[in-house]
């Protein structure tokens, strides 16, 4: 019986998950059974990542290991879950414009996409090998649907191709290196492999810990698109359904994010000198490539891909520095930045469908035609850039800086913390052009040949009940809460961010395991000791 009421409250914190279980039952059945009425397809699909959410909140203090450890409930996974949530949420109603392209198959696009969902949140709580692993598929399989879900778009069906062998690659890395953690350690549990590694801990790393280190970086860098692992974004942000592109910005990172704090700052905590110089390589190379790139692309699409790209390398600062100082900041970062990037998707999606393109050069005059679109989409822009109106965007990367600066491990002869974060300023300048640049064009030119054809403001034009509708008023949430966010909330969202990391800390000492007691410790400490 004692196991039985133990088992049932342990499931009592998988009520989220099954609510999205049901949400994606029913978008999956109910065009089927009831093909006249599929518009109510994404409004259940609402309501059932409404309710997720919150319970999600009712469950942000709770701190509990289910079934064996395979998966954790803490603040940490509370926060990122209820992100990925909130981010479903943002893209169900963008989607809502968008989904007349799609023909016949709403239903099973809603699905994929709580599917999608629903693997982050399995994936933020994860805390094995096999977790982890069957989470990140199922993410990725749902990625690769869904950006081939236009059929009848050869760039759509493009975007998919390359993702679909991106993800095969990286799968077998991946496997190759969840094989090595398994076979040093006899367990798949986080916990037990870092007590394993840690055995061997200290001194210069051998060969084989930087090569275990760099498939499991290899593996995490694909999924946040960090150079060199970027190929796939660009040409899967252009070719991908826009709604598609808005999730891939961020709710299919923001798994991978918490994912790279429990491996990094948890399981190779005793390895974070090595980490930390890998790491250091890629957020230099990300945020050089990324804003140099993105300063040449003619296509929005493209450039926030190469925009993200950088992005990127400014949260892993925060992550390089730890404590309660840096990785409170990388949270705050992904929370803004998530918003601010939807919030250009968004305005991106309401162009595209009165205009049918994506071009910067045909933006031009917009404030003319839909001087709200054009001020929605200036605001984030502006904060994607780092300035201070209004400051959301500023805080973050100023919270973020700050942490990194505080990073005193040397770097080719430099200290680590003011290479990255002058690195960070450097290349900030280019990106404040190449957003201000989108931004001028849509307040000065005269208006392009695609604006001029679009009806004027003061003409009546029927807004509710049209494609518009719903994507207007996921660009107003978006941009109202990167508003506040730099305004008003603050404080509140960075205690938010304090409370979320507060567990997760960077042991000094081998814990839990005994040489002389544990076959798998001396193997470990045999094998990664070579040089």
């Amino acid at each position: 019986m004692d196991a039985i009421n133990n088992y049932y409250h342990q499931l009592t914190y998988l009520a989220p998950h099954l609510v999205l279980t049901v949400g994606i039952l029913f978008a999956a059945l109910w065009n089927l059974f009831f093909p006249k009425a599929k518009g109510m397809t994404p409004i259940v699909s609402l309501i059932a990542l409404g309710v997720s959410g919150f319970v999600l909140a009712t469950q942000m203090t709770a701190t509990e290991k289910l079934f064996g450890g395979v998966f954790t409930v803490d603040p940490l996974y509370g926060l990122f879950s209820l992100l990925s949530v909130a981010v479903g949420m943002v893209v169900v109603l963008m989607s809502m414009g968008y989904d007349h392209k799609f023909g016949k198959n709403t239903g099973e696009y809603y699905a994929i996409l709580l599917t999608a969902v629903l693997a982050n949140l399995f994936l933020a709580g994860s805390t094995d090998l096999i977790m982890l692993f069957v989470s990140l598929e199922t993410l990725s399989i749902c990625c690769v649907l869904l950006s081939g879900f236009c059929k009848r778009d050869l760039k759509s069906q493009e975007a998919s191709l390359k993702y679909l062998l991106s993800t095969a690659a990286t799968t077998a890395t991946l496997l190759y290196a969840l094989s090595f953690l398994y076979g040093l350690s006899g367990s798949t549990n986080f916990d037990t492999i870092r007590d394993a590694l840690a055995v061997s801990a200290g001194g210069n790393a051998s060969f084989f810990q930087v090569l275990l280190l760099t498939l499991v970086l290899s593996a995490v860098g694909f999924k946040l698109s960090t150079v060199p692992f970027h190929m796939w974004t660009p040409d899967v942000y252009e070719g991908a359904p826009t709604p598609v592109t808005a999730f891939l910005s961020i709710g299919s990172k923001a798994g991978g994010f918490v994912i790279a704090i429990r491996l990094l700052s948890v399981m190779f905590a005793q390895y974070q000198t090595t980490w930390i110089e890998l790491l250091a390589l890629l957020a230099i190379l990300s945020m050089v490539a990324g804003n140099l790139i993105a300063t040449a692309q003619t296509s929005l699409k493209r450039m926030l891909a190469y925009s993200s790209i950088a992005h990127v390398g400014y949260i892993l600062i925060g992550l390089m520095a730890g404590g309660d100082a840096g990785l409170s900041a990388m949270v705050f970062y992904v929370m803004v930045y998530g918003f601010m990037n939807l919030c250009a998707f968004g305005g991106a999606i309401l162009f595209s469908n009165e205009t049918g393109s994506d071009r910067i050069e045909d933006y031009a005059g917009l404030i003319r035609r839909r001087p709200l679109l054009a001020i929605g989409m200036s605001l984030c822009l502006l904060n994607l850039a780092g300035l201070p109106i209004p400051p959301a965007g500023f805080f973050a990367k100023v919270f973020v800086f700050t942490a990194g600066a505080g990073i005193t491990q040397p770097f080719l002869g430099l200290p680590l913390g003011w290479l990255l974060v002058g690195c960070a300023l450097v290349t900030s300048v280019p990106a404040v052009f190449y957003y201000s640049r989108v931004m001028i064009t849509m307040i000065v030119p005269e208006p392009s040949e695609k604006v001029a054809n679009l009806p004027g403001p003061n003409q009546n034009r029927p807004y509710v009940g049209s494609p518009q509708e719903f994507p207007g008023l996921a660009l107003i949430v978006c941009a109202a809460f990167v508003a506040a966010s730099g305004l008003t909330c603050v404080q509140p969202l960075m205690q938010l961010s304090k409370n979320a990391v507060a567990g997760i800390t960077r042991p000094n000492a081998p814990v839990g395991l005994k040489l002389e007691d544990e076959p798998h410790a001396k193997k470990t400490r045999d094998f990664l000791s070579l040089k």
